[in-house]
């Protein structure tokens, strides 16, 4: 699979009626670094969060998931942590490309610690975004 390809999560207008409102993309190295440590449970567990923020007007903030702005960065950052997920410390980066109405899902990590995410995870993700951003990664096929 190409690394510098995209998967498709979810697409705008699909899903139960009335339908999510952005779809969900996912770099295909961001899907494999998750499944580096998550089980499939797990990752379900994390790919229907990602499925309630579709579904809302704005992906970027929830009052059931735990989103955090990446600021001054221009992308997000779900933590997530317990239940299904048991001591696993999940973090998971998105941007939200708003002219395809996209949610683009552009890593994860499993934090070791209780600070600040590491700064050399950050400069990956930054990297990442700026590539989607100059469509190095492309767009997806949908259909």
């Amino acid at each position: 699979m190409d690394p510098k390809s995209i998967r498709v999560g979810v697409k705008a207008g699909a899903g139960r009626p009335p339908g999510y409102q952005w779809s969900v993309w996912i770099l295909n190295v961001a899907f494999d670094e998750a499944m580096g440590f998550l089980s499939p449970v797990q990752y379900e567990h994390l790919a229907m969060q990602f499925r309630e923020l579709a579904s809302q007007e704005d992906p970027t903030h929830s009052d059931s998931i735990s989103i955090r702005s990446m600021s001054p960065e221009d992308y997000y950052e779900l933590r997530d942590k317990g239940g299904v997920l048991g001591n696993i410390n999940t973090r998971v980066f998105f941007g939200v490309d708003k002219d395809s109405r996209a949610i683009v899902v552009l890593g994860s990590i499993k934090k070791q610690n209780d600070g600040p995410t590491p700064k050399g995870d950050i400069i990956r993700i930054r990297r990442r975004w700026r590539m989607y951003r100059n469509d190095e990664y492309g767009k997806p096929r949908i259909g």
